[in-house]
């Protein structure tokens, strides 16, 4: 046991044992009220120390796993190995480094407004911001599970999920102040990983898509789950709504895509002309889809993902992260950072 752990544990007894005390007069009581508040201050000071990320000049040329626009606002936040979290107020020009209090790998990143947000990571780990990305705060933590969380979504300020490796699924009603485990919500005996979570145009319906081909579908806000059938036996590594009633885009392993349309409860496999395996992606507006993966390859569809038009970056490092700017142009993130491209492809900046 660690020596700060056989302090708290004796701290905890001495407080167990003055508890039992009785208060016989005023003065007796204050004095026990003094010596539980030293106690106390003494027992928090056994606590693990918050440690933050270290700031990096470099930071935006290391791993990056995700990026978003975030609302109206047109800024953009991307996530990171070290605990790095960035933004950007320029359309991607120049990033500054949020202040973060983890140094773990962040795997998700997702925005309900302007202001709010959540990140997720190892450790299942869940930050939250309400300065738009510039100042963080833990909400959750579970060193026990050993395991990440790997996506996070919201369908208000108040309501949302996380999940992550074998099969994790958590939810707040309070905008993350409590997180509970919702895993006996869906049938999982497997505990196959959940790799992803959106909500669909409805944001009454939500699907989650992970290992193995799994897909589940929730039609009142996640209250309760069904498995779909899955056309694909493979990891699916993502699922993004494709703007339609009903519908979304599922995608993974060697290039695989696939479009549900739930209005027919059907599946169709999609073209994409390549079998690097594709990691991420975002529904951006009005029937655009992009999607990012290994190789340097990213994907984009302007027709609601009927049909996707492949890109691949001239390093080939993998893109795990895929957003829209403002102005029409694409940022990329992943093994080498940030990129920042026009839509025909040609990168305007690689990060020197």
């Amino acid at each position: 046991m660690r020596v700060a752990d056989q302090v708290g544990t004796g701290l905890s007894k001495l407080k167990r044992s003055l508890s039992k005390v009785p208060c016989i007069g005023l003065t007796v009581c204050l004095l026990f009220a003094l010596m539980m508040t030293a106690l106390q201050a003494a027992e928090n000071s056994t606590s693990t120390p918050v440690v933050f990320a270290e700031p990096s000049a470099l930071a935006q040329q290391k791993l990056l796993i995700d990026v978003t626009t975030v609302g109206q606002s047109g800024r953009l936040v991307a996530v990171g190995d070290r605990g790095h979290i960035l933004y950007s107020d320029d359309g991607g020009d120049t990033w500054q480094q949020a202040k973060v209090p983890t140094r773990q790998l962040l795997t998700a990143v997702y925005f309900v407004s302007a202001k709010q947000g959540w990140a997720v990571g190892h450790d299942a780990l869940i930050l939250a911001t309400t300065d738009g990305g510039q100042t963080w705060q833990q909400q959750y933590k579970n060193l026990t599970t050993e395991a990440p969380l790997l996506d996070v979504w919201f369908s208000s300020e108040f309501e949302g999920f996380a999940v992550g490796a074998y099969g994790q699924i958590l939810r707040t009603s309070n905008g993350g102040k409590s997180w509970e485990d919702w895993s006996d919500h869906i049938e999982n005996e497997e505990e196959f990983h959940f790799n992803s979570i959106t909500g669909l145009k409805d944001k009454q319906e939500m699907v989650i898509a992970g290992e193995a081909g799994t897909v589940y579908y929730s039609d009142n806000q996640g209250m309760s789950w069904q498995r779909l059938e899955s056309p694909y036996e493979g990891s699916l590594f993502g699922v993004i709504a494709n703007g339609k009633p009903h519908g979304f885009v599922t995608f993974g392993l060697r290039g695989h895509v696939f479009l549900y349309d739930g209005s027919l409860n059907s599946w169709s496999a999609i073209p994409t002309h390549t079998e690097q395996s594709l990691f991420g992606g975002q529904y951006i507006a009005d029937g655009r889809l992009a999607l990012a993966g290994n190789g340097g390859v990213w994907l984009i569809s302007n027709d609601y993902g009927q049909r996707f038009s492949l890109h691949k970056q001239p390093d080939r490092k993998l893109v795990s992260g895929i957003t829209e700017t403002a102005d029409g142009e694409y940022i990329l993130v992943g093994q080498g950072g940030v990129v920042q491209t026009i839509p025909q492809g040609n990168d305007l900046a690689i990060r020197p």
